[in-house]
Parts: C-alpha cells; structure tokens; sequence
C-alpha cells in the first residue's frame, strides 16, 4: 500500500513534491495511461475505492489523486462527526494494491481536521509549511547559487522581506530577476523596483480558487485581496491572464499535446504551472473556458462604462457576480 497526505499552505513546495512522486514511480512512462484524479468535494468512497483497486493498464503502476477531501469536511461540530460513508476509509486504504499509489493532497488543515484524523494513521504524511523567514533566506542562497545569480546580502533580506517564506513567490521573483539581470549585481533598489509585495501572492490563490471553482475558498481569498489593497481592475487582469492560458492549455490537450506543449503554447515560466494549467484545463471543454473567458472580458467592459456614465456595475460589484459565477460553475 502507497498512500500519501501532502498538506501545508506553501502551495509551491506541495505541488513539486506530487510532481516528483510522481516522476519516482513513472519508471516505465505508463502513467499518462494510468492516471485518475478526483475532486475531493465530490468523489464517492464507492469512485475512490473502484479507481484505486483497478489493476495498472499496460504498466506497472496506477496513480489516484484526491484534491481537498479533508478540507470537504472541515472542522466537526461539537458532538457529531458527520462522516457518513466515509467512516469506512480506515477501512479501505489497507485493501489498496501495491501497484496504486493514492495521493491526497490538502492545503493547509486545522489538527482537528476529522478526516485528517482518519488518513494520517494509514499514510505517509508530509506538511509543507511556509518557510521561517531564516530559512527562507537559507533557502534563497541556495537557488541564486544555483541559478548563477549575483545577488547582495541586502538585496536576498529586501526580497524574504517582500515575498515571504512562500516558495513559489520566492522562485518566480528569482526567475524576474534573473532574466533583467543577467550577470549583474543585483541589489535591495533593483528588488524593491522588480518584486512586489507579499500581497500579490494572495491574488493567485484567488484566481487558482476560482479556477478550480472552489466558490467558498474564491470568496474568502476576494476578502483577503480586498483587505490587502489591491485594485478591482487588477483582479480583472489576472483573471483575464489565468484563463487565457486555460483556454490555450485547453486547445493542447485536445490535440493530445504534452505538459511541455502547455508550457511553451501558454508561455508558461514554469513546467510545474503547465501540470497545474493541465489539471485546471481538464475540468473545462473548450467551449466553456472560452465563455468563462468571454465573461471575463464582458464584467470588464462593464467596469469600464460604470467609469464612464454609460451604465455598466460598479467595479465591486462586477467582480463580485464575475467571482461567484466563475467559481460557481458546474
């Protein structure tokens, strides 16, 4: 039996690790056919248990993943867990062949997660925290050494200073900087000009939420954008951007192209954003991530004549109904 828990809330970090977990056990390159993922808010025990007790196909390993089961659950009320079917999972993981390996992957979850609870006993649990700000700084020494990139004491503190102990944030302002850089030195007045705030790590977990049309979580992470300061017109943009690649990424795979193919088509910076795109893509057609787009497009226009006096909704309104109809979906 191969079960895994990755949970923790630096997304970046999580989602490499499944990625290579994955390569570890693609020894023979057959899991492209033998792969199944499920949305862990709707999947059934009965779905999870047949998925993960079908024999490989012309390989020697099938995957299943579970995206947000425990975090379906919540938290339990006090005096009733509420588990219903689900009660029977202690029950099940032990059944599981040896040729399945079952991943559950969880953003950050409470300890008294109920169904927490049930996996952590019967699986290989990893939690992938956010970076204390000393080992961010560890961490950052190491992948400008890595990468070639001159970078100063002052310029490494300004930048854990403004993106965080989240990895990803990390990495993608490494990656700005090593493309306007090149060989030169880059200091705290270079990173202050090129890096944002922490601030704008908060946007992409709302756009991923309303992407992978988790209404609640869309909503909760909207506050939170609003709270920090950042523009409608900007929250606009970035859904704009996240579904334009969606709809490219869509076109790929309909023509059976690879992760490789998403990356270059949606001029994606990393290959792990082209698995994400990948998996975002699946649970659209083409022709509903082009209306999600057009939709888009649409709450802009009307942003833009409210601006104007010629009707339209105000902008906190348009991106309210654009949200909760774009992460709503079904």
């Amino acid at each position: 039996m191969a079960v895994y828990l990755f949970h923790g809330e630096d997304r970046f970090a999580r989602l490499e690790a499944v990625a290579a977990l994955r390569r570890e056990h693609d020894t023979d390159g057959a899991l492209t056919n033998n792969s199944v993922s499920f949305d862990g808010a709707r999947v059934s025990l009965g779905e999870l248990g047949a998925a993960a007790s079908a024999a490989p196909f012309l390989g020697g390993v099938r995957w299943v993943r579970v995206d947000g089961l425990c975090a379906r659950f919540g938290v339990p009320r006090r005096g009733a867990r509420q588990m219903g079917e689900w009660d029977g999972l202690p029950d099940l993981l032990p059944q599981i062949p040896p040729t399945t390996v079952l991943v559950f992957v969880e953003d950050e979850l409470r300890r008294n997660n109920p169904m927490l609870r049930l996996i952590e006993p019967l699986a290989d649990t990893r939690e992938f925290a956010r970076l204390k700000p000393e080992q961010a700084l560890d961490w950052l020494r190491g992948e400008v050494r890595r990468r070639g990139l001159h970078l100063t004491r002052n310029a490494a503190q300004t930048l854990v200073d403004r993106a965080g102990g989240d990895r990803g944030a990390l990495t993608h302002a490494v990656d700005k900087l090593s493309l306007y850089a090149g060989d030169a030195n880059v200091d705290e007045t270079i990173v202050e000009a090129m890096v944002p705030a922490m601030r704008s790590v908060s946007i992409f977990n709302l756009v991923d939420a309303v992407a992978e049309r988790r209404l609640a979580d869309a909503m909760r992470a909207l506050d939170g954008v609003r709270a920090e300061g950042e523009p409608e017109a900007r929250i606009i943009q970035m859904l704009a951007r996240t579904y334009r690649q969606i709809v490219v990424a869509r076109e790929v795979i309909d023509r059976g192209g690879s992760n490789e193919d998403i990356q270059q088509a949606a001029n994606a910076n990393f290959a792990w954003l082209a698995r994400r795109l990948r998996r975002q893509a699946q649970a659209y057609t083409q022709a509903s991530a082009d209306a999600a787009l057009a939709r888009i497009l649409e709450a802009e226009v009307s942003m833009i004549s409210y601006r104007r006096n010629h009707g339209g909704l105000p902008e906190d309104v348009a991106v309210d109904l654009l949200v909760a109809e774009l992460a709503g979906a079904r």
